[in-house]
């Protein structure tokens, strides 16, 4: 009954307009002054200070300052154009760019809307000149953006470590099966739509043109190599690795492409500290949340209320994925994974399933709140790209959207996905 309450108390403060990092802190403060345990929250501040102090945390300021650099340096538009040459003669062929596109970007940037940002004005008219229209290229992208926090290097995986203790390479590894996985099936998915409505294919490239574009892009695919290369190589920690490939796309974007002149770095290193405070603030006022529920046992009444609905495991990730679904439509991403570790963790590790599969399995169903209103945040902005209305690009999106949760069924019941790479890395 107490989790119920808590969580009610956190909708409804967030319905009323209240920031997530102000939900999250006004909820426990609440809960504890409920249960009459006032003298508690003396320990706010140890408890967000020490959320923070981890040093694979670390690793995200680098990513996303990376992910500005690519973006600032024209690298999106490299890899459209090189995905393009590659498979733009398929059925379907520049759905099958876009997707590819987004694939490699999420292999650089580790983040969702990061990936539909930047290559959603470049996919997006390049479609829409070649007959696509713009409504299911803006669909495309937005579902196929989603696998930033899937494929490495992810920020959800880094924020998860964070909070569990899991190896942030064994977490990198486990999700890049299920990345290239759900980006295979998005091919085709897209490759039946164009077909059944009769988008014309594009003409086959030559030798020569994949040769230059290749050349053109052969920089900027460098960087998920240096950054898994790195890792899986041992050469790098995560946080070192996310700093050298920051390094090298600063490099790119202002010494070989010259898209970024010196006087952008100042903005550019601004708009990276605004991001990554926001986030940290989020994450150590997630951290005084998780400490009020340990404190009350939540997470213990939350696998007894779910041990008495059924102690069946797969129907409990079942329901697990269902209430992953449901919040995903109306909170954010970090979120629903801040909220949920404390009280999800303990119900899996209660029937001693791996933490590594979860955090790939909880990845791709928070991802589906992506494209689900009414958040839908891809949605959001391939809309505002495209100048098309929110809800139809979200009808348009919908096969993708039963595809994505499709998937993550199978990933969650199908071990191998997830335990084969990290087993073969060690």
């Amino acid at each position: 009954m107490l989790l119920v309450l808590i969580f009610i108390l956190l909708l409804v403060i967030m319905f009323l307009g209240a920031t997530t990092a102000i939900s999250l802190g006004v909820v426990p403060i609440f809960t504890f002054l409920g249960a009459g345990q006032a003298e508690n929250l003396a320990v706010i501040a140890q408890r967000m200070f020490s959320s923070v102090t981890g040093v694979t945390l670390l690793a995200i300021p680098f990513f996303l300052l990376m992910g500005s650099f690519m973006n600032e340096g024209g690298i999106s538009t490299r890899l459209f154009h090189f995905a393009k040459v590659m498979v733009g003669h398929w059925p379907g062929g520049l759905a099958h760019a876009d997707v590819l596109a987004c694939t490699i970007m999420a292999a650089m940037s580790g983040s969702a809307i990061a990936s539909a940002a930047g290559l959603g004005m470049i996919a997006i008219n390049e479609m829409d000149d070649a007959g696509y229209g713009k409504r299911f290229p803006a669909a495309l992208t937005a579902c196929a953006a989603t696998l930033g926090p899937i494929i490495p290097p992810s920020i959800t995986f880094v924020v998860f470590a964070s909070l569990t203790g899991e190896s942030v390479s064994k977490l990198f590894a486990a999700g890049i099966l299920p990345g290239i996985f759900l980006s295979a099936c998005m091919m085709v998915m897209s490759s039946f739509i164009c077909k059944k409505r009769g988008i014309p294919q594009s003409p086959k490239s030559t030798w020569q043109e994949k040769w230059n574009a290749f050349r053109q892009a052969f920089l900027p695919l460098l960087v998920p190599v240096i950054v898994l290369a790195g890792i899986f190589g041992g050469l790098f920690t995560t946080t070192e690795a996310a700093a050298v490939a920051a390094l090298y796309s600063a490099f790119l974007g202002i010494f070989v492409y010259k898209k970024i002149k010196i006087r952008d770095l100042p903005r550019l290193f601004w708009g990276t500290v605004e991001q990554i405070a926001k986030i940290m603030f989020v994450i150590s006022v997630a951290g005084f949340f998780q400490y009020v529920l340990m404190n009350l046992r939540i997470p213990q009444m939350a696998v007894r209320l779910i041990s008495q609905v059924t102690t069946n495991p797969y129907l409990i990730l079942l329901i697990i994925i269902i209430v992953y679904l449901v919040l995903g439509c109306f909170l954010e991403g970090n979120a629903i994974i801040l909220i949920s570790i404390p009280i999800f963790v303990p119900v899996v590790q209660s029937f001693n399933y791996s933490l590594i599969q979860f955090a790939v399995v909880m990845a791709m169903a928070v991802n589906v709140g992506l494209i689900t209103p009414p958040l839908g945040l891809n949605v959001y902005t391939v809309a505002s790209i495209s100048g098309e209305e929110i809800l139809d690009v979200a009808w348009e999106a919908m096969p993708f959207v039963i595809l994505m949760i499709a998937v993550t069924i199978l990933i969650a019941f199908v071990p191998w996905f997830t335990v084969t790479l990290p087993a073969i890395f060690g």
